[in-house]
């Protein structure tokens, strides 16, 4: 069970301005392991999954629908073969693992058309922050931009896109003063992480 909580930071149908905004609080952070970031989408088109796969060796896509058995090395091979039966198996879920920051964020974002999807960064401590007493903290701390929904988990639909802080539960005090630090406010209350 997760003990993370989410800060909804920034909310705007600007994916640049959020990307910029993560960008500037990722500079705020602590190496603490790997550094790195994921990319999650559900319901992806055929055309924006074949994307997907041809800009990220390795992700992984599944049909959306789980009764269809197919693995991620079948489907891939029917997209790499130009099978026409790949559409059949359409809407797709797709998952680009571990990658540097900086490497992937910009096409993933460039990719993705209306439906759910996310990056999230970990692999880092949020900073001490001696003024509230606080120390540096790595449990639950990662980031996360959340498209085309207003919550992390992807369950309210929206035309606008997310920035969330992730933190450790009881720990809000530093999620708002990392906010503070980028000039922001959050935009609704915490909720469950991820």
């Amino acid at each position: 069970m997760s003990t993370s909580r989410a800060l909804p930071v920034l909310r705007t149908p600007d994916r640049q301005a959020l990307h910029d905004t993560a960008r500037l609080l990722l500079d705020f952070t602590e190496p603490w392991g790997h550094v790195s970031v994921d990319c999650h989408a559900l319901g992806m088109t055929s055309a924006e999954a074949r994307q997907v796969l041809e800009a990220f060796p390795g992700s992984w896509v599944s049909p959306s629908d789980r009764t269809h058995p197919e693995s991620s090395a079948e489907v891939r091979a029917l997209f790499e073969t130009g099978d026409p039966r790949v559409d059949e198996l359409a809407p797709f879920d797709v998952d680009v693992f571990e990658r540097p920051p900086g490497s992937v964020e910009e096409r993933f974002l460039g990719i993705v058309g209306s439906g759910p999807a996310a990056l999230y960064w970990g692999g880092f401590a949020w900073p001490a922050v001696p003024e509230l007493d606080l120390k540096p903290r790595a449990k639950d701390a990662h980031l996360q931009i959340v498209l085309n929904s207003r919550n992390a988990d992807f369950d309210r639909p929206s035309e606008e896109h997310t920035l969330f802080i992730h933190f450790r539960s009881g720990d809000l005090e530093r999620a708002e003063w990392l906010a503070r630090q980028a000039g922001l406010t959050p935009v609704g209350p915490d909720e469950s992480g991820c």
